[in-house]
């Protein structure tokens, strides 16, 4: 099975209708104190870019003691392709990697290339940026076949030993980093690379867990705020607790969404969508009884659940299907495939920079000292009991998704500075949220903008997380009118699906 990507690319915005910005926009100064970037050739690229350049830079291992030594910052760039008034800077939010995710995203944002060079770079504890490295791809395997859930105390000791065990192997091979992962030192970062680029403010778009970056650095340093975009706002209010609920939420409203549609089509799985329901649970409760054998290998509960979300995409329905009833017959290959290409992992067994497992671990890094909530282990079962009866299938924790029970052993100290956001500059923010984004809900950014006092919503009447660009022109224009020509959208503006 494979992800949709759908993109779209827009035209160049005539030269004519750029003039008006003018370079005091985005300042570039000559700031000599500023450590250099080391631009070069891309070499982890999984296609050669002849446009892209990548870089490093060193910045303090712990910005609050610089003395304590310094680490490599992976970064790339795509250089303007019209008249340059200065640098901007991504973030894509969870799980890191964004020089990646950069290189596959950056044709959308051709209009802003052409005055902009476009810069992002790997946060720290992912990518190319002191990755967080936690054993061996069998470590690895067998912390994802965990079975899920914790009620009861014989499993629930198993799944924390477990979790106990991979965490000290994180703590082994990633200890120097762990303390200093944290968003409040990555919000140091990004101002060693505004200074770096030459720019006297920080123009930049944050996506999802990148407005929290964005707030942060707003508060940090308010005065070289330039033009922020923070798009599909979060919440900085969240905890562990919120982050389970959001991902048992958005797994189980698009499981029930393939039940529906599976039985309008003539569902193997059963007549109607209850039917079909009871028979991927007690398939899976099967699983957790005896895994299935699939060759050297075998297929666990934990697997099962996880390729169910891939019910998120519509067309992946049918071969969705498909793999259930041929697992529920007895082969499972086609479901541990899937599993497979759900959490990242190769055909040779390992886990490549940028596959959704390598961002799970990117997100330990930095959720477990930044997010409130870390719960004792009758607590966690407290929670667990009450997903699970919201939703059977995605309640019970699971790795690697099962970030409550991994950030309650984590060895590193709750850190409340990344999540505290009180922007007092005077520079306006745009926030931008849609009406039915499960993953970062209105009110989230709501309480986002509230904290960042000069903020404006603009709202857009869809689904997507994350609208700029694919949210039509109306959000197109708005965005650009203020990164390109300063203008800021009115109060409370809004636009349709």
């Amino acid at each position: 099975m494979t992800f949709p990507s759908p993109s779209r690319r827009r035209a160049l915005l005539a030269a004519c209708a750029l003039a008006v910005l003018s370079t005091a926009l985005n300042p570039v100064t000559a700031n000599a104190a500023a450590p250099a970037i080391s631009w070069g050739r891309c070499t982890s690229l999984p296609e050669p870019a002849k446009d892209l350049e990548c870089g490093k830079l060193a910045v303090p291992l712990d910005h609050g003691a610089p003395g304590k030594g310094t680490i490599d910052l992976a970064l790339i760039r795509a250089k303007a392709t019209g008249e340059r008034v200065g640098s901007m800077v991504f973030n894509f939010g969870g799980g890191g990697h964004d020089v990646l995710d950069f290189a596959a995203r950056v044709p959308q944002y051709a209009a802003l290339r052409t005055r902009y060079d476009l810069v992002s770079f790997d946060r720290r504890g992912s990518g190319g940026s002191v990755p967080l490295s936690c054993g061996s791809d069998r470590t690895a395997d067998r912390f994802l076949a965990l079975d899920p859930g914790i009620q009861g105390p014989a499993a629930r000791t198993r799944f924390l030993r477990a979790n106990a065990a991979f965490i000290r192997a994180c703590e082994k091979e990633s200890g120097r980093i762990m303390p200093h992962a944290g968003l409040a030192n990555v919000a140091g970062d990004l101002d060693r690379v505004r200074a770096a680029l030459g720019q006297d403010k920080l123009t930049y778009y944050g996506l999802s867990y990148g407005t929290i970056l964005g707030g942060l650095y707003a508060t940090k340093f308010p005065a070289r705020v330039g033009r922020m975009v923070l798009d599909a706002g979060v919440s900085p209010d969240l905890s562990l607790q919120d982050v389970g609920a959001l991902l048992s939420r958005i797994s189980q409203e698009p499981y029930e969404r393939f039940l529906a549609g599976c039985v309008k089509d003539g569902c193997e799985l059963g007549r109607d969508a209850a039917t079909a329901d009871r028979t991927i649970r007690g398939w899976i409760q099967r699983l957790v009884r005896q895994p299935l054998k699939v060759g050297k290998r075998t297929l666990t509960a934990a697997q099962a659940t996880n390729v169910l979300t891939l019910a998120a995409a519509p067309t992946l329905w049918g071969e969705l299907e498909s793999a259930l009833v041929q697992a529920i017959r007895g082969k499972g290959s086609p479901v541990l495939e899937a599993a497979d290409a759900v959490i990242g992992r190769a055909a040779d067994g390992s886990y490549p920079p940028g596959s959704p497992f390598r961002a799970a671990l990117a997100d330990y890094a930095t959720q477990c000292v930044d997010l409130p909530g870390r719960s004792t282990p009758a607590e966690l079962a407290r929670q667990e009991a009450g997903l699970t009866r919201r939703s059977p299938l995605f309640g019970p924790m699971r790795s690697p998704f099962a970030y409550s029970a991994v950030c309650s052993q984590w060895p590193v100290p709750y850190q409340p500075a990344g999540q505290t956001i009180n922007y007092t500059g005077s520079a306006p923010i745009l926030v931008i949220t849609a009406t039915n984004d499960a993953a970062a809900p209105p009110a989230g950014a709501a309480r986002l903008a509230r904290k960042l006092k000069n903020a404006v919503i603009l709202t857009y009447e869809g689904d997507s997380h994350g609208s700029y660009p694919t949210g039509g022109p109306c959000v197109t224009n708005h965005v650009e009118d203020y990164l390109l020509r300063s203008k800021v959208p009115a109060p409370d503006a809004s636009c349709p699906k």
